[in-house]
């Protein structure tokens, strides 16, 4: 832990890999607090390439994919579209409230509700939204298992 900064420490956390773990980071609905949350981790106080993660703009350059927002219809085939593009060895990762069990939006006409109830999810980061350090935090820990 980084106590000057109040963050948890990068160096000798994630073990060194021959290159970073790609994160497709994908947004389905919502107020996009969570998505933003991810996008602070690419700013310099967060090191999240010194802690050996990559974001990329490219499905099948992902290792791991970071759903952020409800799962709504109209974004469910494109939720398929995506995984079907990412290489095997993925990983799905549900980050918020809204993403792990639909949050303030419950399965209805619009929304199937969260990722939990509609399919195997490697890790769940609660939160409305959660904070950069908690995200980086579980995705350490995700890379150390």
């Amino acid at each position: 832990m980084d106590a000057a900064r109040g963050r948890a420490s990068v160096e000798g956390e994630v073990p060194r890999r021959e290159r970073p773990i790609g994160l497709y980071v994908l947004e389905t609905g919502g107020c996009e607090g969570c998505f933003m949350e991810i996008e602070s981790l690419k700013g310099s106080a967060f090191a999240l390439e010194q802690a050996g993660f990559v974001c990329v703009s490219d499905p099948a350059d992902a290792d791991w994919l970071l759903l952020t927002g409800a799962v709504t219809r109209v974004c469910a085939e494109m939720l398929d579209r995506v995984w079907r593009a990412m290489p095997p060895g993925r990983s799905l990762i549900a980050v918020g409230a809204c993403a792990v069990d639909g949050g303030p939006f419950p399965a209805g006409y619009a929304t199937l509700g969260g990722l939990e109830a509609l399919t195997p999810v490697r890790r769940s980061i609660a939160g409305c939204p959660p904070s950069p350090d908690d995200i980086l935090r579980a995705l350490q820990e995700l890379a150390q298992v």
